[in-house]
């Protein structure tokens, strides 16, 4: 497996980290639960092992949308 690429300001695990914690205080703002498997997901992308859009994608494969 590759080892992912970062933008600078998401270079550090420090960044990452904050980046997250940014994100799940706006998506509890607006309603959302973050639940134990959503952080562990993320958590991968905090410790470097996937990109954030990786880590998004395999986060919403968790809950799937309802059907129409």
């Amino acid at each position: 497996m590759t080892k992912p690429t970062f933008l600078p300001q998401e270079a550090t695990e420090d960044q990452r980290r904050a980046i997250m914690e940014r994100t799940y205080a706006a998506g509890q703002a607006q309603g959302a639960i973050i639940t134990p498997a959503t952080r562990e997901v993320y958590e991968r992308y905090v410790r470097g092992e996937c990109t954030l859009e990786q880590a998004a994608e395999q986060a919403m494969s968790i809950y799937p949308l309802p059907e129409k």
